[in-house]
């Protein structure tokens, strides 16, 4: 099965203030992605398809030292990768450590020189510019420590750790999100949000394009929400909606600008659908808890989780793999979908009861 994967964070202000829907990858290219199953509409674990598996085997709980060169810790998600991992390492009394690169190449390498100096039994990434790092990857790798990356498999990492929502996929949370809205409006329209110019966020916005179009939508509109804001969103689809009053669905490449487009949907004296009544349907990402609140009051249809804190622990139970020359090429962390069926069952990151890594769900492919 062959998948798209998205491009590189653009390095700017507005990569720091759109990273929670951002991966990074070599490039703006397309490449082999990781031979993954995708999760059911509302499910939080992935049915094993032919070339997975659901299981990465025995982890060991050696006692390792683990570096990571986060992209930003200023970001919700990233902090609950964070507390995952730690709580991960704790099983073995091991160490985790991570250095922030507050969305700044120059800031990712000094931070990588510093833990090439400390000697870590496992460096982990999440690639801000594949050129500029390039180099100091380059030195993780002569130093014999494995390099293992998140949503990143660029020069010289040996394991990536995917979340299932930045994947291009067949039957992956795009693809749900479109044949949802054509089975409640076939041959529909839609407008599509983005932020031009970060190319992770318009490989995401291509990616929904292309499924919508598989799924017989019509996507008549699409804007950009440079503001990154619910503001700047709800601006834009309120003019929007002036030239396609009939618009069936709005797909967001992020909740916060989901729920922009939902106060405008509101503002316009229309209804939101919860997936089977009438109304706009609003599609969100990131499982943020003021989505989630929109979701259980009918303002929004569906937003999808990555499950940072389970993020974590997969990327430290592949640090423990890969420390033993175990790791394997690719691991995706489920995605959740929440919409009106299952959205009572969703429990705050921080407040999530994980002990240990049987816990969680994932899939391995090559």
């Amino acid at each position: 099965m062959r998948k798209t994967r998205m491009g590189a964070v653009a390095v700017s202000a507005v990569a720091a203030m759109a990273l929670a829907a951002c991966s990074s990858s070599s490039g703006s290219t397309t490449a082999d992605a990781p031979a993954v199953t995708a999760a059911a509409a509302t499910e939080s674990a992935a049915a094993p398809v032919a070339g997975t598996s659901t299981s990465l085997g025995p982890i060991p709980t050696t006692k390792i030292k683990v570096a990571y060169a986060s992209p930003v810790q200023a970001q919700v998600g990233q902090q609950m990768f964070d507390l995952g991992a730690s709580q991960a390492a704790k099983l073995s009394g091991s160490t985790y450590t991570s250095l922030d690169s507050n969305v700044d190449p120059s800031k990712q390498i000094a931070n990588m020189t510093t833990m090439l100096q400390q000697k870590p039994d496992v460096i982990g990434t999440w690639t801000l510019d594949p050129g500029s790092t390039a180099g100091i990857y380059g030195q993780v790798v002569d130093a014999k420590i494995p390099l293992i990356g998140t949503n990143s498999n660029d020069n010289g990492i040996s394991s990536t750790v995917w979340t299932q929502s930045q994947l291009c996929e067949s039957g992956g949370p795009s693809d749900q999100d479109a044949k949802m809205i054509a089975a409640k409006y076939p041959g529909g329209t839609v407008v599509t949000i983005g932020l031009d110019g970060v190319p992770s966020i318009d490989s995401a916005v291509d990616c929904f394009k292309k499924q919508a179009g598989a799924a017989g939508l019509k996507v008549v509109a699409h804007v950009s929400n440079t503001s990154d804001q619910p503001a700047g969103a709800q601006q834009l689809i309120t003019d929007t909606l002036v030239r396609y009053p009939d618009t069936d669905a709005v797909w967001s490449y992020n909740d916060t600008s989901a729920l922009g487009a939902s106060a405008a949907v509101i503002a316009a004296g229309k209804k939101v659908s919860d997936g089977t009544s009438d109304g706009v349907m609003i599609f969100g990402t990131n499982g943020d808890a003021a989505a989630i609140k929109a979701v259980k009051e009918g303002r929004m249809t569906r937003t999808w989780d990555p499950n940072s804190v389970e993020f974590g622990w997969v990327f430290f139970a592949d640090a423990e793999l890969a420390a033993e020359g175990k790791a394997p090429k690719n691991v995706t962390v489920t995605s959740t979908g929440y919409d009106k069926s299952n959205v009572d069952s969703w429990i705050a990151p921080q407040d999530r009861k994980i002990t240990s890594f049987d816990q969680l769900k994932y899939t391995v492919g090559s």
